[in-house]
């Protein structure tokens, strides 16, 4: 009788084991597809905010305006939201690259123009 109740603990013992092992593992691919989605969250308000940049500097050409005095087209850094963004104007190549980051993420979005 005693080497049934033997038998029958160290199954339980096994099992409960592979059990633990099994949810330690699922708790692990939780947390990391959750770190994996803040981090494409973070790329998507990233480059989001990279086109708000653009947008304002196509803003500033457009109308013929400088309200922070450092060249139209040029955005300083500026926080919206989550992250910060800023553009640079490169007047000779006629080109507007903009830089969205929120925490490490970070997205650059360049046009070229002809005519704002």
């Amino acid at each position: 009788m005693i080497g049934k109740q033997g038998a029958v603990l160290i199954t339980v013992i096994i099992i409960l084991t592979f059990l633990a092992v099994l949810g330690m593992s699922l708790i692990a691919f939780l947390f990391s597809r959750t770190a994996y989605s803040q981090m494409q969250l973070d790329r998507l308000k990233s480059l989001y905010l990279a086109e708000a940049g653009i947008s304002k500097a196509i803003w500033e050409l457009r109308f013929d305006v400088d309200p922070d005095g450092d060249g139209q087209g040029n955005i300083p850094k500026t926080k919206l939201g989550d992250g910060k963004f800023w553009v640079r104007h490169d007047f000779q190549v006629s080109t507007l690259t903009s830089t969205g980051e929120v925490n490490s993420a970070r997205r650059v979005v360049q046009i070229k123009y002809s005519a704002i």
